[in-house]
């Protein structure tokens, strides 16, 4: 088993000695979201966890798949990272197909909060990469790097980062500079846009 299976494997058994659940509670638990895993298949599951070196390893040992992980987090109530990453923010930690890393950059990874690498004298690029294809639109935060303008303008039809005055009143800048005055409705959509010139 790899480094992320002996994760999950880990965590599913933290998580439920944590709640004060046996084998068969959680079996009962996940029947009521529609995921069927029997007490005998959870513990074959748990079998797969980091063992100490001396200890003989389990005969009988299952792999969790993506439907079991996506039920087991909606029972345990937590996100699926907390299954699929270890339990640490310190030091190092092991990941599939990419090896050692360091724990903090791991779980901002998983949160999707940054690129897992970073080149060096990155000019933000590759947040913009990663961001652009690990979040959704409406769900990117690009940040205020150049990069992370012209990916929004990109995303948003070439209108810019909203900003609003003193006054209450909004704008923006269009690909070229120019500023734009924006109108929002009650429901906060976008109403109106005039053209000012730069301000």
């Amino acid at each position: 088993m790899g480094p992320t299976a002996r994760t999950v494997a880990d965590n599913i058994r933290r998580l439920r000695e944590a709640r004060g659940m046996s084998l068969r509670a959680l079996s009962a638990e996940l029947k009521k979201v529609g995921r069927n895993l029997s007490a005998d298949a959870l513990n074959k599951i748990e079998n797969g966890r980091t063992l100490p070196p001396e200890a003989e390893a389990p005969k009988q040992i299952r792999r969790a798949d993506v439907d079991d992980l996506m039920a087991l987090a909606a029972v345990f109530k937590v996100n699926p990272s907390a299954l699929l990453f270890p339990h640490t923010y310190e030091g190092t930690v092991e990941l599939t197909g990419i090896g050692p890393v360091d724990a903090k950059t791991a779980w901002k990874w998983a949160r999707g909060f940054r690129p897992l690498h970073v080149p060096e004298g990155d000019d933000g690029t590759a947040y913009v990469d990663f961001l652009r294809h690990a979040h959704p639109l409406g769900y990117r935060d690009f940040g205020r790097s150049e990069a992370g303008r012209r990916a929004f303008r990109e995303d948003h039809g070439g209108r810019g980062f909203v900003q609003r005055r003193r006054d209450g009143t909004y704008f923006t800048h269009d690909q070229d500079g120019n500023v734009l005055d924006l109108e929002f409705d009650e429901s906060g959509n976008l109403v109106e846009r005039h053209d000012k010139g730069d301000e």
